[in-house]
């Protein structure tokens, strides 16, 4: 089950009824976004209506502070099994469907603040301490087998609260409560090498051979002189050229590492959640990778299409524009079937900051429909820049997916864009004859001259309506030949 619609009302950033069409068949997404656009918006969005019913959210909290006082707000979900849109509003709450629970259960949504949890420092003992976020956040919802009935981990550790002895002359009630504590403890045990085996081989992807992760075992007790539970530990033994670092890694790792060990925490609690066939899950990544360079993101997409995609509806999203180029190539091809990419950007009316947003294409088509677009309305500086970028486009798209060889370089941002256009024009077929026909090849040399050189674009010399018009026609000419 896939979510196909997101309508989102005064909520938050969007200001008035926003509908967002992901395709019948509910299909992955990537978002685009600058700052105030409405991208961390739709990423509560998506989190509060899922959980609204188990945790008690109320919309009201949540309402744009600029929505006329009379104006409905709303969150409306459209999912694949043909039901009405599940509503949640002010007046109506249909968040407790049982598709819509099991997406709370199943479905993991990451940001790079939850990363921070980590490995931040617990006061005090200047050791990283997971207890509260495993427990309560990652493990909640997974059953303890230990217990009877069978209870989730927050579920069971509620009861151990309600347990705690109001003497320590009870001491039948603190017999229990350390029975209690046993099987809390034996459940999270058992499920700790498991959660470590998942952890380690997602940690295995960013290739960090000399750093080595394991769970210390938990041992909760009761502390009789406290009259409280002691032991409230879980310890990330963490390995660094077979040096433990005693609980000190945050001092010792870059962020790069920090980063892909909270990756790995978050995604591989989610592979512990055993989905049933057809239930939805949601995974929603909203610029967890900030900060790192691009050598430290490309995993994530090897990780992704490893473990996640078959079994979840992917939302990645990012304020990165050369990210989003990248996951748009990436996943968009061939034909794009499966994923949708958005535009966020935001708007001023009224001085108000309103988030618009528009579905692109693949990004070659995108950029020569905007050449062409601009072009009608006599801004030829900016069909100028569109048409260079669907020629870069369709060079890159080209030499990646044929491996094209092209002069090496330590960076490839340092590769220029007439190295692998010297590289594509004389790239030959199997029968010896080149990819790009003459007459092509003669017409892009021509456009490079006159349009397609970056340099042009900063000329004090008008650029011409004929010479951008040419530019796009052999533009879209060579995308047809590669193709």
């Amino acid at each position: 089950m896939r979510i196909t619609e997101i309508e989102i009302k005064n909520f938050r950033g969007f200001h008035k009824a926003h509908p967002i069409n992901l395709h019948s068949t509910g299909k992955n997404v990537v978002i685009y976004g600058e700052n105030g656009s409405g991208k961390s918006s739709l990423f509560l969005a998506l989190k509060q209506f899922l959980s609204s019913y188990e945790l008690s959210h109320t919309l009201a909290d949540h309402r744009n502070i600029f929505a006329d006082p009379s104006d409905s707000a709303h969150i409306k979900i459209t999912l694949s099994n043909g039901n009405p849109p599940y509503e949640w509003s002010e007046s109506v709450i249909q968040t407790n469907a049982p598709e819509i629970l099991a997406g709370y259960k199943f479905s993991g949504f990451l940001e790079y603040r939850d990363i921070l949890k980590t490995h931040t420092l617990a006061p005090n003992n200047n050791q990283v301490n997971l207890f509260d976020l495993l427990v309560f956040t990652l493990l909640a919802d997974i059953e303890n087998p230990f217990t009877t009935p069978r209870q989730t981990f927050s579920q069971h550790w509620a009861t151990i609260q309600t347990k705690l002895p109001k003497d320590n002359r009870y001491t039948r009630d603190i017999t229990a409560l350390r029975q209690e504590l046993q099987q809390f403890n034996n459940g999270l045990n058992a499920l700790l090498p498991q959660l470590t085996a998942e952890m380690t081989e997602i940690f295995g992807r960013f290739e960090y051979g000399k750093v080595k992760l394991t769970f210390e075992p938990v041992s909760c007790f009761y502390d009789s002189t406290r009259k409280a539970i002691g032991g409230q530990e879980i310890r990330l033994t963490v390995e660094f050229a077979n040096k433990n670092l005693q609980g000190q890694h945050p001092n010792y790792l870059n962020e790069a590492k920090l980063s892909a060990i909270g990756i790995a925490i978050y995604l591989a609690s989610l592979k512990l959640k055993p989905l049933p066939a057809g239930d939805l899950a949601i995974l929603v990544l909203d610029d967890v990778l900030i900060g790192l360079d691009m050598s430290n993101r490309l995993p994530i997409i090897d990780i992704i299409e490893s473990h996640f995609i078959q079994n979840y509806q992917i939302f990645l999203m990012t304020y990165d524009r050369e990210w989003f180029e990248i996951l748009c190539e990436h996943f968009a091809d061939p034909n794009g079937s499966s994923w949708k990419a958005f535009e966020f950007y935001c708007a001023d009316d009224n001085e108000l900051e309103l988030p618009i947003f528009a579905e692109r294409t693949k990004g070659r088509d995108e950029y020569i429909q905007r050449a062409e677009k601009y072009l009608q309305v006599h801004d030829y500086k900016a069909a100028a820049v569109y048409a260079r970028s669907a020629y870069e486009a369709i060079l890159k798209f080209f030499c990646n997916k044929k491996g094209v060889p092209v002069p090496y370089q330590d960076k490839p941002k340092n590769l220029k864009i007439d190295q692998m256009w010297t590289a594509v024009k004389n790239y030959e077929k199997n029968d010896g004859t080149c990819y790009v026909d003459s007459k092509t090849a003669s017409a892009i040399d021509k456009a490079i001259r006159k349009v397609l050189n970056p340099l042009s674009h900063s000329r004090p010399v008008s650029v011409y309506r004929r010479e951008v018009q040419y530019a796009i026609v052999a533009v879209k000419r060579l995308q047809n030949e590669l193709k």
